[in-house]
């Protein structure tokens, strides 16, 4: 038996969608238990959880606390099983999704946490700039259509498609609660700070790829302004990430290192120069990398003010 599991917070948009979709899925050998925690929704996502009741193998819970990790470390009290996949509330799974996680993840005991293929449902056709010009992976989550089944790096596990051996859960290992989506301006890749520090302590990864879902992507997020705010959120992940890698970064000045200071100015008059020039590319290269490299500081001195307050 495997447990599927997710957070949903005002996802009433999507929610009905992707739950129907679970009605159509063939079910793994074992069978399945969805576990789904609502994240202090205000609008009729209780409704639709509750109209699904009879007709999923489902389980609800709702907490009031915000934020997506609090609700998945929630959750992961109700699961059952030695498999727990992990999406969220905009999937659309293929009809055999969760079987072919099930025969892999049979077949590779050795492995404990897995990522599968996710592909795009786009509202319309995305406009020629979104295709050329946007880190599909860092924006919508888009793992990259070459990428084999296979071993790979802790990193490339994406949160609308992974899943986690139930023995990791059990060891204690949780959700990091202090970042993932949640009031404010949050830091992005909270999935992928887990698998990482779970590498760290000896469990491996494998991809894959025919074990697939689609992502719902909304109007909104098709827009400019959506999509550069991204390249902060992934700055900030990308702190998070060297400080798992490399540790402490006091010899830096507050935290950063002075090229990347630096490179805030340069990608600043770049975007200036660029608007003037009416290069849509390369303003576009230029906005993402103020963000990105903003996102990144503003995390390494949020960092430094704690650890100054401790």
């Amino acid at each position: 038996m495997l447990t599927v599991l997710f957070a949903t917070y005002n996802g009433a948009t999507t929610l009905a969608r992707s739950l129907e979709n679970f009605c159509l899925l063939d079910p793994p050998e074992g069978g399945y238990k969805l576990v789904v925690v609502d994240n202090a929704s205000t609008d009729e996502t209780p409704s639709i959880l509750k109209a699904y009741e009879s007709r999923l193998p489902l389980t609800w819970l709702r907490i009031e606390q915000q934020g997506k990790n609090k609700a998945l470390n929630a959750g992961l009290e109700l699961v059952e099983g030695d498999l727990v996949v992990l999406t969220d509330d905009d999937t659309i799974g293929q009809q055999d999704w969760l079987v072919r996680l099930r025969e892999i993840a049979d077949m590779h005991p050795e492995v404990a946490l897995w990522g599968g293929a996710i592909e795009p449902i786009w509202p319309s056709k995305p406009a020629p700039w979104i295709l050329d010009q946007v880190p599909l992976g860092a924006v919508f989550a888009l793992t990259d259509p070459e990428q084999k089944t296979g071993s790979i790096k802790p990193d490339m596990v994406w949160g609308p498609n992974m899943a986690v051996r139930s023995e990791v859960f059990a060891a204690g290992h949780r959700f990091n609660e202090n970042i993932g989506p949640a009031a404010g301006q949050y830091t992005m890749g909270s999935e992928v700070e887990f698998t990482c520090r779970m590498a760290k302590t000896g469990y491996s990864s494998w991809f894959v790829r025919q074990a697939v879902v689609g992502h719902l992507i909304r109007p909104n997020q098709m827009e400019r302004s959506w999509v550069i705010k991204r390249a902060y959120r992934f700055g900030k992940l990308k702190y998070v990430q060297k400080k798992q890698d490399s540790g402490s970064q006091h010899s830096l000045v507050l935290g950063v290192p002075r090229w990347r200071y630096r490179s805030v100015a340069t990608s600043y008059s770049k975007i200036w120069m660029n608007k003037f020039s009416k290069k849509e590319a390369e303003l576009f290269q230029a906005e993402w990398d103020f963000q990105y490299h903003l996102g990144y500081i503003a995390a390494a001195w949020a960092d430094k003010h704690d650890l100054d307050q401790s």
